[in-house]
């Protein structure tokens, strides 16, 4: 079984202009969440879809999904948690209920707020977990990075030769990826920013794959006009 994940039970406060999360921004009366799982569904070998949202947009997010999407039974809406990890262990944990968990499971783990996800990446993701065990999406950093301790003075520039830029998804084998999620520590799981982290502190390799700049995440109002300008371009 392959299985997709959106996350989608964060607030969004550095999107100024709006009053909601910024998922559930409408653009044409479509939310954006509901455009990102549009272009999840595009991949046909994703059994299931599962969406951790916010549980006080559950009932709206359905009512979206209904008006918008064909292949609603491969969508699978669940209350999302407080922090990343709690939202990805509602997702496994529903798996598991569901489904089982099969040796060669696969899992696609997908911000809500990258719209523009290309069917390459997310096929790319479930090759390379399948093959590897974890892999996640990157590109080469494009401009010099600044390392500096506190904010102030440069203390060193790291080699951009080195560098990747981390976008989503992660994709891991499922199995193998629950028991690196049981492992975490209190404290590890506090410290987690990116999903992939959990490899790096279980040492489990987490391979790249090549990722594309129009995946891009909404973090702020720039990115909102700009994802705007697409959505209308992409559904004419």
């Amino acid at each position: 079984m392959i299985y997709g994940a959106m996350l989608a039970g964060g607030s969004g406060t550095r999107v100024k202009s709006s009053n909601v999360p910024k998922q559930f921004i409408e653009i044409d009366g479509m939310p954006i969440i509901v455009f990102t799982l549009m272009g999840m569904l595009k991949v046909q070998r994703f059994d299931y879809i599962y969406i951790a949202a916010r549980e006080d947009y559950i009932e709206y997010l359905e009512a979206k999904v209904n008006e918008f999407v064909k292949d609603r039974h491969r969508v699978r809406i669940i209350a999302g948690g407080r922090e990343r990890m709690d939202s990805i262990h509602n997702v496994t944990s529903s798996i598991e209920r569901d489904e089982g968990i099969g040796e060669d499971d696969v899992i696609v783990i997908h911000d809500a707020v990258r719209p523009f996800v290309t069917e390459k990446i997310l096929n790319d993701s479930i090759d390379f977990a399948g093959k590897y065990g974890a892999c996640v999406c990157g590109l080469p950093c494009a401009d010099t990075i600044l390392h500096s301790v506190k904010g102030d003075v440069v203390d060193d520039i790291p080699a951009r030769s080195e560098l990747f830029c981390g976008q989503a998804p992660d994709s891991f084998r499922l199995k193998r990826f629950i028991e690196m999620q049981d492992a975490l520590t209190d404290e590890q799981r506090e410290k987690i920013t990116g999903t992939s982290q959990i490899c790096t502190m279980n040492g489990q390799p987490i391979y790249i794959i090549e990722g594309d700049a129009i995946n891009f995440k909404i973090t702020t109002d720039s990115d909102l006009t700009m994802v705007k300008m697409l959505m209308k371009k992409d559904r004419r």
